[in-house]
C-alpha cells in the first residue's frame, strides 16, 4: 500500500527493522522499498517520533502539525482493507503518536519525560518544590479545605460563599502567574540547554527536576481550586 509518505524518512528514529511485506531491513515509518508501514521499533522516544529536538521548550504549534501530519499517514482508517498486521501497526502508531503528543505539548508532563531520559529514571513524584511554592501551597491548601468544608456543610450563607469563592480565585490567579513564572524558567534553561554540550547538562537537568516539582504541585493545587470553584457555584 502506497501512500504520500516520500518526506517521511524518520532517519533518527535510529533503529532498522524488517518489513514485513518484502523483508527488507528499513527504520521510520515506511518500508522505503515497498512503501508499507514497518513494524514499529523498541524504545523510540518521543520526541524522535515526532521530529522535534529533545528540549526543555518547544514550539506546540510545530509540533501540532507534525502530529497531525503522521497521524493523518497512519491513521488506522486508511489501512481498512490492509492485512490484519497492518491494521495492527497502524493502531499501534496512532496510539504512541497520541501518548507522544500529550505528553510533549503538556509543559508538565514534557518535563518529566526529558528528565525520565537523561536520567535513565522517573522524576520523583514526591520531591519538594521550592519553598515559596511549598508556603503557598500550604495557604491555599487551607482556602480549598474551607471551601470543601463549607460546601460539604450545604452551603448556607451567601456573604460566607462569596467571600469563599473571591479567596478560590485569588489563589487560582496566583497559581497561574507562578506556573507563568516556572515556565520562563524553564526558557530560560531551555537556552542554556542548546547550548550545552550533552555532557554538560546534569546542573540544567537537577534545575529542571526542582521546576517539574513546581509544576506538579502547582497542577495539582489548580484542580483542587477548580473542583471547589464549580462546587461553590
Amino acid at each position: 500500500m502506497e501512500h504520500e509518505h516520500e518526506h517521511l524518512h524518520c532517519d533518527n528514529m535510529g533503529q532498522k527493522v524488517k518489513c514485513l511485506s518484502c523483508g527488507s531491513p528499513n527504520e521510520g515509518f515506511f518500508c522505503r522499498d515497498c512503501h508499507t508501514l514497518l513494524p514499529m521499533g523498541k524504545e523510540v522516544d518521543f520526541f524522535t517520533l515526532l521530529e522535534v529536538e529533545r528540549r526543555p521548550s518547544l514550539s506546540l504549534d510545530k509540533l501540532k502539525d507534525v502530529f497531525l501530519k503522521l497521524s493523518e499517514l497512519v491513521h488506522p482508517d486508511k489501512y481498512y482493507s490492509a492485512s490484519p498486521e497492518a491494521k495492527e501497526i497502524a493502531m499501534q502508531y496512532s496510539s504512541l503518536l497520541n501518548k507522544a503528543y500529550y505528553t510533549l505539548r503538556d509543559p508538565k508532563e514534557r518535563i518529566k519525560y526529558l528528565i525520565s531520559l537523561e536520567t535513565d529514571k522517573e522524576t520523583p513524584v514526591s520531591g519538594k518544590a521550592s519553598a515559596d511554592t511549598m508556603e503557598f501551597f500550604i495557604e491555599a491548601s487551607d482556602v480549598c479545605n474551607e471551601a470543601d468544608a463549607f460546601i460539604k456543610k450545604g452551603g448556607k450563607g451567601e456573604t460566607k460563599k462569596s467571600d469563599l469563592y473571591q479567596n478560590l480565585l485569588d489563589v487560582k490567579k496566583e497559581a497561574q502567574n507562578k506556573w507563568g513564572r516556572v515556565l520562563k524558567s524553564i526558557d530560560t534553561i531551555d537556552t542554556e540547554w542548546l547550548n550545552s554540550a550533552s555532557d554538560e547538562r546534569k546542573p540544567l537537568v537537577r534545575r529542571l527536576i526542582i521546576l517539574s516539582h513546581e509544576l506538579s504541585y502547582l497542577s495539582k493545587l489548580q484542580s483542587l481550586v477548580d473542583e471547589m470553584i464549580m462546587g461553590l457555584s
